[in-house]
């Protein structure tokens, strides 16, 4: 059986529900939540099952959410940026792929939805802006996405998609920053002057995205 603790951080992340929220329909004090979404066990058998029936009705209307959105094949998904939620159809298709949208104040990338096994955990694909990443990735290619959860995880000269913190993105080869906690962020077109390499501080960061492939045909 599932810990109750894990179960409330799983469903908070895959609903974006805030704790205040949760704590007002359970009528558990939210700092309660807190200590046993974080591991601590639940001294009361009577509030531990007031969460537990909350849970089991929201995490169903959750599933079936989901099921109705996915029946509709919607040909983007929102990816959230500060959490490691799943990815969500995204069913009104009104932002474009590369945009990042806020939903309950959360940002969100939207990608394109792809089916390949082959290229293995892939989350999506982006269009290639601009000429900078050529002769590799030309304007108006794709690029298959992952996020990557831990920044200790980057390979030095591999190509990763940055979004900063006024959430615009980039394809790029990273490698460690001149100066502590940043990064550089180098472009593959040979004219360096009017690509010169971009130097940017982790805290100016708002998530990383591995490129797992380019794709010819989309």
């Amino acid at each position: 059986m599932k810990d109750i603790g894990i179960r409330l951080r799983e469903y908070r992340s895959r609903s974006n529900t805030k704790m205040p929220a949760i704590a007002s329909s359970t009528g558990i004090a939210k700092e309660t939540l807190y200590k046993w979404e974080k591991g601590t066990k639940p001294s009361s058998i009577e509030e531990y099952y007031k969460l537990k029936g909350y849970l089991d009705k929201m995490e169903v209307s959750l599933d079936e959410e989901t099921f109705e959105l996915v029946k509709q094949h919607p040909a983007t998904l929102r990816i959230p940026l500060t959490s490691s939620g799943p990815a969500i159809p995204q069913s009104d298709g009104k932002a474009a792929s590369g945009t990042v949208i806020f939903s309950n104040n959360e940002p969100e990338l939207i990608v394109d939805r792809i089916n390949a096994p082959c290229l293995g955990t892939v989350e999506g694909s982006i269009e290639v802006i601009g000429n900078s990443m050529e002769p590799t990735f030309y304007n108006g290619s794709r690029i298959a996405i992952t996020r990557l959860s831990d920044i200790q995880s980057l390979i030095p000269g591999q190509y990763y998609y940055v979004i900063d913190t006024n959430w615009q993105g980039i394809v790029r080869r990273v490698y460690p920053g001149e100066k502590e906690n940043s990064i550089r962020l180098v472009a593959d077109n040979p004219d360096q002057l009017r690509h010169p390499p971009i130097e940017k501080g982790l805290d100016h960061i708002a998530a990383i995205f591995k490129v797992g492939a380019a794709l010819i045909k989309f």
